[in-house]
């Protein structure tokens, strides 16, 4: 059995724990309906989403030629185009983008916009 997928079935059931606890426990104390359901939005838009905040990517420059290197920014989801969308920043983010260095081994995509 590969460890790999053990840890990551791990990551996602303590997620879902964590997700149904904050339910019972808004649901407990009585919050409203919309507090209820920004919480159940937040967990399926992370969960919907194969990148991070702060995760960076190596882009080609049209212009230029040159690789540039992006850091993903804001994630949201279009509700008219039914689709998680993303912006990028030239700087990285400040406690998100530390994680994903390359002495961590964090994720490293190239991506050819």
């Amino acid at each position: 059995m590969d460890n790999r997928k053990k840890l990551a079935f791990k990551q996602r059931l303590k997620a879902w724990w964590n997700f149904k606890v904050k339910l019972f426990q808004l649901w407990w104390f009585d919050a409203p309906r919309y507090q209820k359901d920004l919480e159940k939005g937040i967990y399926y838009l992370r969960k919907g989403t194969i990148f991070q905040v702060g995760q960076h990517f190596k882009i080609r420059d049209h212009k230029t030629g040159k690789l540039r290197t992006r850091y993903i920014d804001n994630l949201f989801f279009n509700f008219k185009a039914n689709k998680v969308t993303h912006r990028f920043s030239e700087k990285p983010i400040k406690g998100f983008s530390e994680k994903f260095n390359e002495e961590t081994k964090g994720i490293m995509r190239n991506v050819n916009l």
